[in-house]
């Protein structure tokens, strides 16, 4: 069967511990040093770069402080192996112009420092609940073809109101969607990639199933196979997901 991957928009697992043959209990983890619960490091390896920054919600004026601060190690993007970076604000779900703020552009750097604090107004603790903040770093182009380097999710339900969170962490890179572009042979399509990551994009993860047509029978066979990169809807930072069709 055609195999379709849709966007719809990853943590390190740490294998238990074993005790030594000579023990019989198991032995106790590891305290966390005072106010790590505030800190997110990410030490994935990855080739598009990291980004460090921080959020706090301010409950009483309503106010979501981002602060941007740096970025190390960005996929090169110009031709001269260096990059103009910046960073985009997206709340997600949100389409209007409010929803997205953006620092200035750092020319000619692979390690940028921003150091710049942008401010979403209004905020309310519904909002807070429910939605998302996707932070993208793209590199900013003279004619005006940006290129997408990579990115980053937060669920703002995460966050402790009137409290600072840190958080350094891999970015990631949206993987394209796929699109017919030729008449099917026994259930099996023909694909090419249909790019559709970018500033504007709002993936919340990728679904891929299975599809074949019985012929004979006149049904159509549709198969949910896995998900993966799902937002995070939960406060432990989980979803408990059902695919509804």
């Amino acid at each position: 069967p055609a195999s379709v991957s849709s966007h719809l928009s990853a943590a390190t697992v740490t294998p238990p511990l074993h005790p030594p043959a000579s023990s019989t209990t198991p032995p106790r983890p590891a305290a966390e040093p005072a106010g790590e619960e505030n800190d997110y490091d990410s030490d994935d390896s990855t080739t598009l770069g990291s980004l460090e920054f921080s959020l706090l919600y301010e409950q009483e004026g309503h106010a979501l402080h981002c602060c941007i601060i740096k970025a190390k190690g960005l996929k090169p993007m110009d031709s001269n192996g260096l990059a103009d970076p910046y960073v985009k604000l997206h709340l997600l779900p949100g389409a209007s112009k409010s929803t997205k703020l953006r620092t200035k552009t750092l020319k000619n750097t692979l390690n940028p420092a921003w150091n710049e604090t942008l401010v979403y107004h209004g905020i309310t603790d519904e909002d807070m609940a429910r939605k998302t903040l996707r932070l993208s770093v793209s590199d900013e182009d003279k004619f005006g073809h940006n290129e997408f380097i990579g990115e980053t999710r937060v669920a703002l339900k995460k966050l402790h109101f009137n409290q600072k969170k840190n958080f350094n962490v891999c970015l990631e890179r949206v993987i394209p969607v796929k699109k017919t572009v030729g008449g099917s042979i026994r259930g099996m399509a023909l694909y090419e990639d249909d790019v559709r990551y970018g500033e504007d994009s709002e993936e919340r993860g990728r679904i891929l199933i299975s599809l074949t047509y019985n012929s004979q029978q006149g049904r159509l066979v549709v198969g949910v196979v896995r998900c993966a990169h799902l937002a995070a809807m939960d406060s432990n930072g989980y979803s408990d997901p059902f695919v509804k069709m």
